[in-house]
């Protein structure tokens, strides 16, 4: 209907994903996104999405409150949201360190596909939900108790690394001549680093009973009744 207008489109881009926004917007990630120019074009690359999933977003958004507050209420719910939370994480922080590895390690356009900050743009999501494992721990959770799931214990101890790690990365990416290699380096130092490879040869099963029980073993969630594995 506006034919001869010219129009520009952003490129394609991971934040386009629906899976994502859709766990941002149930666990409550969405509120902590810093509110700068990052998160509104984040918010706007929504709008490239068909009308039907512009309105599951919408109508999440709209209802999930009152999820949020039964979650909220019950401390068992908040160490299960926790661990969803931390899934989240580790999806962001893994995508992060392929950029490190692939886009940084070989190239200083400081521009992907999207048009979006290579060095800042999911170091600003992963500072979101960082914020919220943190404000979830502390309004709903607290300290650790008897009986508490182990997971929920790993969480907290790694919390402190993870916000020291991306502080760490943000203060080198701040120099104009950052060193790709000491960036890619701090995840080693801090967190979980994810694997570009297969495993070694030693580390596989040697026979079909094993890989049996390994199966089995991987299935079992960490600490007998906890609710979620890592």
């Amino acid at each position: 209907g506006e034919a001869g207008r010219k129009r520009q489109y952003r490129g394609q881009t991971g934040a386009q994903d629906d899976i994502i926004p859709t766990m941002d917007i149930f666990s409550g990630v969405v509120d902590h996104y810093p509110d700068n120019m990052l998160t509104k074009f984040l918010l706007d690359l929504r709008s490239y999405r068909p009308p039907c999933v512009q309105r599951f977003f919408a109508d999440l958004s709209q209802h999930v409150g009152a999820l949020h507050k039964a979650v909220a209420a019950h401390r068992h719910l908040s160490i299960i949201m926790v661990g969803i939370v931390e899934q989240i994480y580790y999806f962001r922080n893994g995508h992060w360190q392929f950029v490190q590895k692939y886009i940084m390690g070989n190239t200083r356009h400081p521009v992907a596909t999207g048009g979006t900050p290579i060095t800042s743009w999911i170091p600003n999501q992963i500072e979101a939900v960082l914020k919220t494992m943190g404000e979830i721990s502390t309004k709903s959770i607290g300290a650790v108790q008897p009986g508490d799931c182990p997971e929920y214990q790993r969480i907290l101890d790694k919390y402190a690394q993870r916000l020291a790690l991306l502080k760490n990365q943000l203060a080198e990416l701040s120099d104009r001549n950052y060193n790709v290699d000491r960036v890619y380096d701090l995840n080693k130092e801090r967190d979980d680093v994810i694997s570009f490879g297969v495993k070694e040869a030693s580390a596989l099963p040697n026979n079909e009973g094993e890989e049996d029980k390994a199966t089995e073993e991987d299935m079992r969630p960490a600490g007998g009744e906890c609710p979620f594995g890592h």
